[in-house]
């Protein structure tokens, strides 16, 4: 069987041996790719939005984007930040006197900082409106947590709890919660111990999703049947409104991605974006596709050229660029034959 792949320089060559000649473009920029990503990690730049956004002019030497697309990071060769820039270039913030910061979390005009161990924000003319007064977390999400919905959460003492955007405390510091969820849809999950609760955004305890399991506890064999309990009991209790997956939608000429709540996701960068099916969604940067997955992460690169599909046309009721069954239909051959990659960009057959 012939292997076949689209590019924007070759749509239907094939050739002579009945390989085409652009089939291993997307294999080598896949690699590219990976070891560019590692990288891109040194400086805490989002993938989708680096491979979007156009890095302005400056006399810094590093810079990189950050997580909004009107505000540029620069760092010094290890990585320890220097300046906040604007997309002219210039200096907008003093970062030297931080030891790190996460321009990937910039959320509500606010940057999350650290100084001598501990995380404070900025807003976006340097104010520290959240002073450096607060632990690093060390929970598998970062050393800081970005704003949500107006809410931070935060630990203080290695407790955690919720502060908002003027350094309020919401929900109070204790020894007894030992997670809690970023706000969507106005509400947080709360994990004491076992046991789950929703707060709403001022704090209040909305139900007790394992009340009932500890007036069981006698019963035998508790162990099991709590956590199917609690399994039960929080799928009960959890707001409907709560995120299950990220819709397309389009600001200002650029597309983005939402969650059911209307709070944007993945930011504004792409000429077009398709659906998420399969835990991918096709976007355009360029004339090209490529592929994000629901972290806003690039994971196929943009290699495949949008002339190559018919938008008239479709794949098994779905267009071009969308995953059905694991593949996904890039373009068709001047004979009509539909090609494919699948979830590793490899050419595949469509039928």
């Amino acid at each position: 069987m012939l292997q076949r792949s689209l590019s924007k320089r070759n749509v239907s060559l094939i050739s002579a041996s009945g390989i085409s000649a652009s089939w291993l473009k997307p294999q080598l920029m896949r690699c590219c790719f990976i070891a560019s990503t590692l990288v891109t990690a040194l400086f805490i730049v989002p993938s989708a939005q680096a491979a979007s956004c156009k890095i302005p002019k400056s006399y810094y030497k590093n810079v990189s984007c950050t997580a909004s697309s009107s505000y540029f990071l620069a760092v010094k060769d290890f990585g320890a930040p220097v300046a906040l820039i604007n997309n002219q270039g210039k200096s907008l913030v003093d970062l030297s006197r931080y030891q790190k910061v996460d321009a990937d979390r910039i959320s509500s005009g606010l940057l999350p900082v650290m100084r001598n161990g501990h995380v404070g924000y900025l807003n976006m003319q340097g104010r520290e409106v959240i002073p450096v007064m607060y632990d690093a977390l060390s929970d598998g999400q970062g050393w800081a947590r970005p704003v949500s919905e107006g809410r931070i959460v935060v630990k203080q003492g290695g407790h955690y709890g919720v502060i908002d955007t003027a350094n309020k405390t919401i929900v109070p510091f204790s020894a007894s919660i030992s997670d809690i969820d970023n706000y969507r849809g106005g509400m947080a999950r709360v994990r004491k111990n076992k046991a789950i609760s929703w707060l709403d955004k001022n704090g209040n305890t909305k139900s007790d999703a394992n009340s009932s399991v500890n007036n069981q506890s006698h019963v035998k064999k508790s162990a099991v049947n709590n956590v199917d309990k609690i399994n039960s009991l929080e799928q009960k209790s959890a707001p409907a409104s709560l995120f299950t997956t990220l819709q397309p939608r389009q600001q200002d000429g650029k597309w983005g991605f939402i969650d059911d709540n209307n709070v944007t996701m993945i930011t504004y960068s792409f000429d077009e974006a398709r659906e998420f099916s399969e835990g991918l969604a096709g976007v355009l940067i360029n004339g090209e596709w490529g592929f994000i997955n629901l972290g806003g992460e690039l994971v196929i690169p943009f290699s495949f050229d949008s002339n190559g599909a018919n938008t008239d046309d479709n794949y098994q009721d779905k267009p071009s660029f969308v995953f059905v069954n694991g593949k996904a239909w890039i373009g068709s051959l001047k004979n009509g034959d539909k090609m494919c990659i699948d979830k590793e960009s490899a050419a595949v057959g469509c039928d």
